[in-house]
């Protein structure tokens, strides 16, 4: 055995599962196995590669995507502008009922709010007291002045009778009295010629003067009865004026009572105009102070977009041309109208300045809708509305990058336009 092993320890190392003896290979013996033969695999890549290389293009597809998002996508932005009316309490007061809510669609002179006057009711509700009383002291005096007015009035029909009368005597006296006078005229001829008597010519004169003190008579009965007629219908006429001080304390009463009604009926407030209820300050059981906004009403059919563009580009845009904006969170587009162009410079809002360069000076440019999309509910004021880019109307626009296209292309763009 140790020489055995004495032999293996000199043996020459293998090569290949030969052995080395005498100068030559030899191939192994029987008792010596050849290595099992296996499959050679390629060499495993580190494990986090992909991983990083996926974030890489991540974050370089994100800046790509913001950069055209922020510089490509979108060439103007703008906002949603309407007119908005501030309803103000006419008079100092507590609210008492609210009859409208935020976003509710009212019309002209609807009923908003109502406001609790306590001490104009109160007054009113005192002269309310007043009135009746006054009104039952007229009604009294009414009833008396009717009883004397129906006295005077027989007294004055009376009166007016017996005056006819005594007038229908006076003109039957004044008709003897002339026929007497014709009769001693005639008489007195007659006496010049020798033809009558003096004492016919004295009777005469004694019927005619007999005549004229019954007419005379007559007269001043008429008379007296005249002033019996006037006298009843000034009676008549003092009755009525006993009324008027009543009737001057009724209409004081009344004409106070309207106008305290119609403070009342300012505690009524109602809506200026047709529009959505934006905003409402107050609630019931506040109080307001006289001209404090109780509502803010965005009126009816006065939303509109104003775009913000830089004056060196606002030859893209013409009254009454057709622009289709991005309405955010809608997905489809808005179609709206050039209505005009901003007369001056000015600043953007100021969660739009993050799209211009700092402290920039734009143009407005104010759209109408060419439908009702702005009056939906979700839509609101102050909204920010984007100008997608429109690669025909920049392609005709005569955009710089057409000085890299071929002559003929240049050409035909310049005839389009």
């Amino acid at each position: 055995m140790e020489s055995n092993n004495q032999e293996s320890q000199h043996e020459p190392k293998s090569a290949g599962g030969l052995r080395f003896s005498s100068g030559a290979f030899q191939p192994p013996t029987a008792r010596m196995k050849s290595p099992p033969v296996t499959m050679a695999t390629p060499p495993r890549p580190p494990k986090g590669r992909f991983f990083v290389v996926g974030m890489v293009l991540t974050m370089l597809s994100f800046g790509a995507f913001r950069v055209w998002d922020s510089f490509f996508h979108y060439t103007a932005f703008g906002v949603i502008e309407g007119r908005t009316v501030e309803v103000p309490a006419p008079v100092t007061g507590l609210v008492r009922y609210v009859h409208v809510q935020e976003g509710d669609q009212v019309r002209q002179g609807d009923l908003l709010l109502t406001l609790d006057q306590h001490d104009l009711e109160l007054r009113l509700g005192r002269l309310d007291d007043q009135l009746r009383l006054a009104q039952a002291k007229l009604e009294a005096e009414m009833s008396t002045t009717q009883w004397r007015i129906a006295q005077y009035l027989i007294e004055f029909h009376e009166a007016a009778g017996e005056y006819r009368d005594k007038w229908a005597d006076v003109r039957e006296r004044q008709v003897r009295w002339r026929r007497a006078q014709q009769v001693r005229e005639r008489i007195a001829g007659m006496v010049e010629k020798k033809s009558a008597t003096q004492d016919e010519l004295d009777a005469a004169l004694a019927d005619e003067h007999a005549l004229r003190d019954r007419l005379e008579s007559l007269i001043e009965g008429l008379v007296s009865w005249q002033k019996r007629s006037q006298v009843a219908e000034l009676q008549t006429q003092a009755g009525l004026d006993v009324l008027q001080p009543l009737l001057a304390e009724m209409r004081n009463l009344e004409t106070e009572q309207a106008r305290l009604r119609g403070e009342m009926a300012r505690g009524e407030v109602r809506a200026p105009v047709n529009g959505k209820v934006l905003k409402r300050h107050r609630y019931t059981g506040e109080g307001a102070e006289q001209l404090q906004t109780l509502f803010t009403i965005l009126e009816e059919n006065s939303l509109e977009i104003v775009l913000y563009v830089p004056q060196q580009r606002i030859d893209e845009f013409d009254v009454d041309q057709t622009l289709h904006v991005a309405l955010p969170p809608f997905h489809d587009q808005v179609a709206c109208r050039v209505a005009r162009l901003g007369s001056e410079n000015v600043s953007p809002p100021p969660h739009l300045q993050r799209h211009y360069a700092h402290q920039a000076k734009l143009l407005p440019v104010h759209l109408l809708p060419a439908n009702d999309r702005l009056e939906h509910s979700h839509v609101q004021l102050g909204a920010v509305v984007q100008l997608p880019f429109d690669a025909s109307r920049w392609w005709n626009s005569g955009s710089p990058m057409t000085e890299f296209l071929p002559r003929e292309a240049r050409t035909e763009n310049t005839t389009r336009r």
